[in-house]
């Protein structure tokens, strides 16, 4: 790959359109509150992933084993690995509730509905991710560029228009409401939510042998991730803010019923139907990215003897088919809480809290890595040395730290009537998951290590 398809399919990693719609409430005051974890969580991730990643090639394992050691490296590549199987389902019944919005909009809200989708998306994904990566990258880039580069930016300009046109906005656009309203820590959830709007600035580091001059080329390709990123946030959020007001939002359709505002002016309200079709590429393509990085990184880890042999099978496009058939799995037990249950976005928002809480540990270790790395390794040419790197790297500590704390409180758009029982359960399936890589690596036996292909 060249470093614009490879910076396509980070941002196919990061860029995800889910929590959209529950931002465009905040109005222009989503800009402040994109800007925060874009400067204190992306801009460290970036800079320190375009350092290790144009160093040490093999990904989040390679670059914690340099400077922590294989256990800790291990217990980092499990939680990227693990978060994915709660992420999945909450991707998925994003893509769900636009298609189904199209239909009905009480479709959108339907358990069933969101269930079956969850594991049918998931597995068309895996069929796809079984003939190797080849297929699988190219479909994860053109999904960012038809499904969402290309949506966000017609939308942002249907806005302007829209504006133009002499129509009012439906959030106030006066510059004293660039700072959002306090609502309690419990808003500051969705603050912490954003740091999962940005994860996955890594994922892609797996495939860097695979680019044209990767020393050069990963640095330029982290810019353009984050770039995008950045810019497909914000104009996407303004432009369902402006169109729709926020009693008349639903969480998991608010881009369709933007679209929906800005085609009825010129009698197109149909044409919003193919956008949902064009949301469902981006969030498949998505879930592919997904599920080559991490994928693709813990069967490497599992050869250097740290997962039963059975674990490390293959076919012969190099997929780990058990591993992905262990995601396919625990998946579908997760697409049962859509089925049984009596209000979706409850799941939603649970599923949300439980990913970022897994998730944000795993950034911890990647920050103090490149922190160590670089003193007890100076003298290593470094392809890309990222500016300011101390800085940037007990930034990304505390701004995770911080973080992991505030995810533990419930956010308010989750009706939780016993908090601590809340903390107590979140607590305890974050920390059970957190436990698995310590256990398999006390128990590893010198026979699971496999010769590297």
């Amino acid at each position: 790959m060249n470093w614009p398809a490879m910076g396509l399919l980070s941002a196919s990693a990061v860029i995800n359109l889910t929590n959209v719609a529950a931002m465009s409430e905040y109005g222009l005051g989503s800009v402040v509150l994109y800007l925060i974890p874009a400067l204190v969580f992306l801009l460290p991730a970036a800079f320190i992933a375009a350092e290790l990643g144009s160093t040490w090639s093999g990904g989040v394992f390679t670059w914690v084993h340099e400077a922590l050691g294989e256990k800790w490296a291990f217990c980092a590549a499990w939680q990227q690995w693990a978060q994915n199987i709660i992420f999945y389902p909450l991707l998925l019944s994003f893509a769900a509730g636009n298609l189904a919005y199209v239909v009905s909009p009480e479709l959108a809200r339907n358990g069933p509905f969101n269930g079956v989708f969850v594991m049918a998306g998931f597995g068309l994904c895996a069929a796809v991710a079984l003939h190797g990566v080849g297929h699988a990258s190219r479909f994860s880039v053109w999904g960012v560029v038809l499904g969402i580069v290309f949506p966000t930016v017609l939308l942002t300009v249907l806005a302007g228009v829209y504006l133009l046109g002499g129509h009012a906005s439906a959030t106030p656009l006066e510059a004293s409401h660039f700072l959002p309203p306090w609502s309690g820590i419990g808003g500051l959830v969705l603050v912490v939510g954003n740091f999962l709007a940005y994860g996955g600035v890594e994922v892609s580091a797996v495939h860097v042998r695979e680019m044209k001059d990767a020393r050069h080329g990963y640095p330029k390709a982290m810019v353009l991730m984050a770039l995008l990123a950045t810019l497909i946030f914000v104009f996407s959020t303004l432009s369902v803010a402006v169109a729709v007001q926020s009693k008349q939002l639903d969480l998991s359709a608010g881009l369709i019923q933007a679209f929906e505002t800005y085609l009825a002016v010129y009698g197109l309200k149909r044409v919003a139907s193919v956008f949902a079709l064009l949301f469902l590429v981006a969030t498949l393509g998505t879930v592919l990215t997904w599920m080559l990085g991490p994928n693709h990184s813990l069967l490497l880890v599992g050869r250097k003897g740290l997962l039963p042999p059975f674990f490390q099978r293959t076919n012969v496009h190099g997929t780990p088919t058990v591993l992905l058939a262990t995601q396919a799995v625990l998946v579908a037990l997760l697409a049962l809480a859509f089925i049984f249950t009596k209000n979706v976005n409850d799941v939603y928002w649970a599923l949300s809290a439980m990913t970022t809480q897994l998730y944000i540990p795993m950034y911890g270790l990647l920050f103090v890595s490149a922190l160590k790395l670089r003193r007890t390794r100076p003298d290593i040419p470094r392809g890309y040395r990222a500016p300011a790197l101390p800085l940037l790297a007990w930034v990304g500590i505390v701004s995770c730290t911080l973080a992991f704390l505030v995810g533990f409180v419930p956010p308010k758009q989750l009706k939780v009537n016993q908090p601590i029982a809340y903390v107590a359960r979140l607590g305890g399936l974050v920390f059970a998951l957190a436990a698995v890589p310590f256990v398999l690596y006390a128990r590893r036996k010198p026979e699971w290590r496999q010769p590297q292909p």
